[in-house]
């Protein structure tokens, strides 16, 4: 039961710095934090998560909570936790898609705001051609039914080059950085021009 613990410290966490920043006048940026299966099965889920929102006052649409496909696909009460989830204000993206046990019905079915592709199937692959005609189309899917996408685990600027064709809406990955310390994100953010960060070079995997 300790992940409970942590994923509540990390939202608080999360929050508190979302907080300062507005406070000192930068520029809005949408947060997104990762939350377990067993927090979402806390009876006290939306109540806490809601509370600690209000009270850092936090506009909505700048939470985004990401839950694993699994959740998705094996709990019947997800699609009612999401809905109520945007109306108190938070966006909701599933993660790892195309990781595991990934079904259409999930875009069929789910309101979520953002679909966040794994790229490490890419990487698996025997036969990159076929798996970008996949992403490609899952992006294009995606994009009709009004879903943003964020690709996972970019290592290479050549990747950004293929997603960017493809219309995705973001990537995440060591091709921008890798983990560091909250003062050196703050340092990365102010020398960000416009919003974009500048590509590293990554290391390969």
């Amino acid at each position: 039961g300790f992940i409970i613990q942590l994923d509540r410290h990390i939202f608080s966490r999360a929050c508190a710095w979302l907080h300062q920043r507005l406070k000192e006048g930068k520029s809005a940026l949408g947060l997104a934090v990762n939350v377990s299966r067993l927090s979402l099965m806390q009876d006290d889920f939306l109540l806490y998560y809601s509370n600690v929102k209000e009270r850092y006052g936090i506009p909505d649409g700048l939470l985004e909570l990401e839950c694993t496909e699994s959740l998705a696909l094996f709990d019947d009460h997800f699609r009612e936790m999401v809905l109520e989830l945007k109306r108190r204000g938070f966006r909701c993206s599933l993660d790892d898609f195309g990781a595991g046990f990934s079904s259409f019905n999930v875009l069929k079915d789910l309101p979520i705001d953002v679909l966040k592709l794994d790229m490490l199937f890419l990487r698996k692959s025997r036969d990159l051609a076929r798996e970008r005609i996949v992403v490609s189309n899952i992006i294009a899917m995606a994009r009709e039914l009004g879903v943003r996408t964020v690709a996972e685990g970019v290592e290479h600027a050549e990747e950004v080059d293929f997603l960017r064709s493809r219309g995705c809406n973001m990537v995440q990955g060591y091709v921008f950085a890798r983990p560091m310390s909250e003062a050196e994100f703050n340092a990365l953010l102010d020398e960000a021009r416009d919003g974009v960060l500048p590509l590293a070079q990554a290391e390969p995997a």
